[in-house]
């Protein structure tokens, strides 16, 4: 049964699947491995411009937002040196005993690289996280309570674009998990682990359109102060970032997203308080 023809053989691109096909063809019926192995790797490289043993985005419509370089400890090394008085002692320009950067197979099985961050705040930690975060690595946090300090495991990363007419709840997670915040995925075992998790997924405030609830998730022994200083970090970087932001309780926000010039404000309508004080 003959088969119909489904590209156009003078198109750029079915030029491009002609010069496969050509090659393909004259292997016979029987495709020796070898030998098409090497034909589809050269055709590829040399007519699509694509590297055979290259990640699966090189054929993406739409590139990365993020590609990080290898989680090595000398590139991790590196970039943290570059991170400021936000994570040094200015007084230390050595930044001796600040943080350590190794790789340990006990740990992740030699897949990341071990950041150790001695006597660190929940703010410093967290911005460690945001800036390995924000060079494309994936970067979590590791029993932060531990009275040797903080430790963060970094992979490498491949940080995908977050198209504009994304959900609210999906834009607001991503601006948390590049502020420090949150992680991609959360599992049990970190919940009871880490300082303060970052918010639980935001989800829809039913009786005002639009807005968005982050409740303070925390371990057991997490004090109200601990957890009420984490919601005013979270509630001042969406503030930074334009978002609308009511405080409702010590552990507990609503936010909206940025509105539009000349859009009416999203609580207009709703009854919506100004931050109530604590």
């Amino acid at each position: 049964m003959p088969l119909t023809r489904k590209f156009d053989p003078t198109s750029p691109d079915g030029q491009r699947i002609a010069v496969l096909a050509r090659q393909m063809l004259t292997l016979g019926t029987d495709w020796p491995g070898t030998e098409t192995v090497t034909i589809l790797n050269e055709w590829f490289a040399e007519t699509l411009g694509i590297d055979p043993k290259g990640p699966v985005y090189q054929v993406d419509a739409v590139p990365p937002y993020l590609i990080s370089p290898d989680a090595t400890v000398e590139n991790v090394t590196e970039l943290l040196l570059r991170a400021g008085p936000a994570l040094h002692n200015p007084h230390r320009p050595d930044h001796a005993d600040e943080f350590t950067a190794v790789t340990d197979t006990e740990c992740c099985d030699s897949d990341c690289v071990t950041v150790h961050l001695p006597n660190a705040s929940a703010s410093r930690a967290r911005f460690a996280l945001a800036w390995l975060r924000q060079a494309g690595y994936d970067t979590t946090e590791h029993n932060p309570w531990t009275v040797l300090g903080r430790l963060l495991h970094v992979r490498h990363g491949v940080i995908r674009e977050t198209p504009t007419h994304a959900p609210a709840e999906t834009h607001a997670a991503q601006h948390l998990w590049f502020q420090g915040f949150t992680s991609p995925a959360i599992d049990a075992y970190a919940c009871v682990h880490t300082e303060v998790l970052g918010p639980t997924p935001p989800v829809p405030v039913t009786w005002r359109p639009g807005w968005l609830s982050i409740d303070i998730a925390a371990p057991q022994d997490t004090t109200a102060k601990q957890r009420k200083k984490t919601a005013t970090a979270i509630a001042d970087t969406f503030r930074t970032a334009n978002w609308q932001v009511d405080r409702r309780g010590p552990e507990a926000l609503h936010i909206h997203p940025p509105v539009p010039h000349n859009s009416p404000s999203p609580g207009s309508a709703g009854g919506c308080s100004d931050e109530p004080p604590f």
